[in-house]
């Protein structure tokens, strides 16, 4: 295979879900003759969304490239999820392309995914590209939907082509750099000619000297406008605006021509930087330098393995050599070395800077981890995760899932990183946590079909506490003499409340022997191990101290048994005299809203007993800030996404405990005896 490095192109295609990204790159596929047929995510035959979830779901769930040959070009196509449960895979496909085309739908305008996508294209500074699909859609206004795309975006936004027709008149594009407005008919000239002129104004102002040319009435060729042209796109300047509809594969060819044209390549892409210890090392996109590499993705099938989509950024990748995984220390073996189309591949015997390829077999690389040469190890910036925001709790169905289920959630985390799991021994509960429901339900699903895991769901519990209000005494006994060696221990203990978050304190103040020092321990581990389940609701008891203060015992029949026994008992009998109460974990919870949803979210957080510590801007945003019970926030991120019509982002950390209310105190309190006499 012999290609240069400023051939390759890579683009992502993002935007929100059910712009037509998929339908599109199956458009493009169609185009560059790698399909004999236009497939499509309707139909079930998308090369690119292969996955059964996929498939039965008819959306994007993970990303997915192909590579193809155009016009002497070699380009990988990225194709990304919209749903804001899926955005992990947005993120780790921004990671790996030079380039991002966002996809709009020409009828509803710029959608949350397309926005909040573009802001992570914008971050890493590579050339964004509007594409305004389903052009054919009725009603379409094409001069308010530029105003709108200049609004969210910028001023940068410049339409670079003109629609041929409106609506199911759609017909084409003109090229506004190449196109000859003498072929156009009346309607469409002057609108091509306007449009021409604001092309010409803005790629001018990029360009002092172009600039200076024009003010002094100079000629500017076409050449000079394209190179400003380009160069202005590479960096964001301009931001070009192109139109489609990809279901008819109008405007398709000239996108991909577009991109082969204008996009960047790994040569002019923004630079990547390594870091050696504290030493920053520029990569270079050289195929003779030493090799860097990234994994972006992994793809786990149970009875194949992993698969590992990686790119590289410097160096040649070729089979049979070893290299460095840097963030582990590790050397890996390169086994075979594939080129990716979907869920087909295709060996090859080297991948250059910008290429894109698919690794299997190697034992500890993960995700956002650094292959390099041993030489010179080096590691480069991982990728940038969303953290999960919604937790449900798993219960495998039989024995056999019981066994099977921690591999199962291993090798999906393996695969997303957006998604985590634990077991809280406090709660004895398998707590799942992802983007979002469709995520979790995604991840159910994929347990049971890939890994034949069965798991039902349910909410997860809440670790309440206990706490007193009063001081209290109480004497534990523990006397069992019925001939031969018997049991005997007694304690006197006092308690009372400590300040919150005071924890727990024990006095011993034995004398005299009332209680023997070998024993005293004893007492104060049955004292720890009554506090584990308290006599209210079998939560554990906080902010107390205990102070043991007097007892007896049996010279013959005393034991450590006994006395741990009486503490226990003595501890029990003293909380429930102490006017026990219970605590609820509250978080300090963070949401980022567009202003107009403030109200609306700040009556929400209301509702769920919030208390709205304080506002600010931050941008374009507002930052609204505040204490919730944990009890009130299972699903928030569903609530928040449909009050502020998916725009609103939220935070969440632990803060501290509070006194449940009275009248829910007592509904927990009875349910947690039912589920006790229910032997739960």
């Amino acid at each position: 295979m012999s290609l240069d490095v400023s051939a390759v192109r890579n683009f992502a295609l993002i935007g929100h879900g059910g712009s037509g990204k998929t339908s599109l790159a199956e458009a493009i596929l169609y185009k560059a003759k790698v399909t004999s047929r236009l497939n499509s995510p309707d139909q079930g035959n998308s090369i690119l969304d292969f996955d059964p979830e996929e498939v039965k779901r008819k959306i994007t769930i993970n990303l997915a490239v192909a590579y193809f040959d155009w016009k002497g070009k070699w380009i990988n196509l990225i194709d990304t999820p919209g749903y804001l449960d899926f955005a992990g895979e947005v993120a780790a496909g921004l990671r790996a392309a030079d380039n991002a085309v966002v996809v709009i739908d020409a009828s509803s305008g710029v959608e949350v995914g397309a926005e909040k996508y573009y802001e992570i294209a914008k971050k890493r500074g590579i050339p964004r590209i509007i594409f305004v699909n389903k052009m054919k859609s009725p009603e379409i206004n094409v001069d308010a939907l530029i105003q709108e795309l200049k609004d969210t975006f910028g001023n940068g936004v410049v339409p670079l082509q003109v629609p041929l027709g409106s609506g199911e008149g759609f017909k084409g594009v003109f090229d506004l750099v190449n196109g000859d407005l003498s072929s156009l008919d009346a309607e469409c000239k002057d609108m091509a000619e306007a449009w021409a002129e604001q092309l010409k104004e803005a790629t001018i102002e990029l360009s002092e000297e172009l600039l200076e040319k024009y003010m002094e009435g100079e000629e500017i060729s076409s050449d000079e406008l394209a190179k400003t042209l380009r160069e202005g796109i590479i960096s964001g300047d301009i931001i070009p605006l192109l139109f489609g509809e990809a279901k008819e594969m109008i405007g398709v060819e000239e996108l991909v021509d577009f991109i082969a044209e204008y996009g960047a390549s790994p040569l002019n892409a923004p630079k990547e930087i390594g870091k050696a210890g504290d030493e920053e090392i520029e990569i270079k996109p050289d195929p003779n330098e030493p090799l860097v590499a990234l994994v972006f993705k992994t793809i786990s099938e149970l009875h194949v393995g992993e698969l590992y989509l990686i790119k590289v950024y410097s160096g040649t990748l070729t089979p049979g050599t070893e290299v460095l995984n840097a963030n582990l220390g590790r050397t890996e073996k390169i086994n075979q070395v594939y080129l990716v189309r979907g869920k087909e591949r295709k060996e090859t015997d080297k991948l250059i800077p910008g290429m894109i390829g698919a690794l299997v077999k190697l034992k500890e690389t993960k995700t956002g981890h650094t292959l390099c040469s041993k030489d010179r190890p080096v590691v480069l910036e991982g990728i940038e995760f969303p953290h999960p925001t919604i937790s449900v709790a798993i219960v495998p169905k039989t024995r056999e899932d019981q066994e099977k289920v921690s591999e199962g959630l291993s090798r999906l985390r393996d695969e997303d990183p957006t998604f985590e799991f634990h077991y809280d021994p406090e709660l004895k509960q398998t707590l799942i946590s992802g983007l979002g429901e469709i995520h979790l339900d995604v991840i159910v699903s994929k347990l049971r079909d890939k890994f034949g895991v069965n798991v039902d769901t349910s909410k997860p519990k809440i670790p309440y506490r206990e706490s007193i209000r009063k001081p209290a005494q109480a004497m534990g006994k523990y006397v069992k003499q019925t001939g031969g060696h018997g049991q005997y221990g007694i304690c006197y203990i006092k308690i009372e409340p400590l300040p919150r978050g005071g924890g727990y304190e024990f006095v011993n103040e034995i004398f005299g022997g009332a209680i023997p020092s070998q024993f005293i321990p004893s007492v104060e581990a049955g004292i720890k191990k009554a506090m584990e389940k308290g006599v209210l609701a079998g939560y554990k008891v906080v902010d107390v101290k205990v102070t043991l203060y007097d007892g007896k015992y049996h010279p013959v029949d005393s034991s450590n048994l006994a006395f741990e026994i009486a503490g226990s008992m003595a501890f029990k009998e003293a909380e429930a005299n102490a006017d026990p109460y219970l605590l609820e974990p509250v978080y300090e919870v963070e949401v980022r809203v567009p202003e107009e949803y403030m109200g609306d979210v700040i009556g929400d957080l209301n509702s769920r007993r919030g208390r709205i510590l304080g506002m600010e801007a931050e941008g374009k945003m507002q930052v609204i800030k505040a204490h919730v019970p944990l009890a009130e926030l299972y699903k928030y991120s569903s609530t928040l996404r449909s009050i502020t019509k998916g725009r609103g982002t939220f935070t969440m950390k632990f803060s501290h405990y509070q006194e449940v209310p009275k009248e829910i105190a007592q509904k927990i309190i009875e349910e947690a005896k039912k589920e006790q006499e229910e032997g739960k």
